[in-house]
């Protein structure tokens, strides 16, 4: 069973989907460090990703080897272990930045269906329930206010003791979630048949129930 949880940067779908998944005894695939280790990789071959063009041919040649192991929370890449080196700065730019190469998304895009053939399976992204996983039994679609969403990564910046700015952050976000709405290939944009979750307001807690309960009802 494939249960698909798409949305917005900071919405907290992260923390559901590990939430869900311990409750159901799925597995989860965490699609977004797939696409940071992904671009963190292309750098580390030598390629400009950010150049204008960027080298699609150069690009589609590496990337049609790549194969990915995401047991045990951990990002493998060709052999590589990316986990360490996903929750910096640069890799988050680097994976919103490869997202719009055809070739990365495609090639990813078939991983992600790899991996979750025939398993009971949480599918955390941007596009597992439009673009991957169209006929998943279940989908979710997060979101929640930029304002709530920007208080949330300065809070976990102060406690991490690094420099914050909420202003700067609110923005930062607003122009993610414009890259990711906008994006040619496979846009962020909820499915028809998603159930929408607003964490606005709602402790997490109270979202997993919910979920839950959609799970619940569909497997009857």
């Amino acid at each position: 069973m494939i249960i698909t949880i798409d949305g917005y940067a900071g919405s907290g779908k992260s923390s559901a989907a590990r939430g869900l998944a311990d409750a159901l005894g799925f597995e989860l695939l965490n699609t977004g460090a797939m696409y940071r280790a992904a671009g963190l990789a292309l750098q580390d071959a030598g390629v400009n990703i950010y150049a204008d063009p960027p080298d699609l041919a150069r690009i589609a040649e590496l990337v049609a080897d790549y194969t990915f192991d995401m047991a045990g929370g951990k990002t493998m890449l060709n052999g590589v272990d990316y986990t360490e080196r996903l929750t910096s700065p640069g890799a988050g730019a680097a994976a919103s930045k490869v997202g719009t190469f055809p070739p990365v998304r495609e090639r990813l895009k078939a991983e992600q269906r790899r991996i979750a053939a025939g398993r009971n399976m949480i599918c955390e992204g941007r596009d597992q329930g439009t673009a991957v996983f169209p006929d998943a039994a279940v989908k979710f679609f997060f979101t929640a206010s930029v304002e709530v969403r920007a208080k949330r990564r300065y809070d976990q910046l102060v406690k991490d003791r690094a420099d914050a700015d909420l202003a700067k952050i609110a923005e930062q976000i607003a122009l993610r979630d414009h890259q990711d709405e906008t994006r040619p290939i496979d846009p962020l944009k909820k499915a028809d048949d998603a159930e929408p979750i607003d964490t606005s307001n709602d402790p997490l807690d109270v979202t997993l129930e919910r979920m839950r309960k959609v799970v619940g009802e569909c497997r009857g």
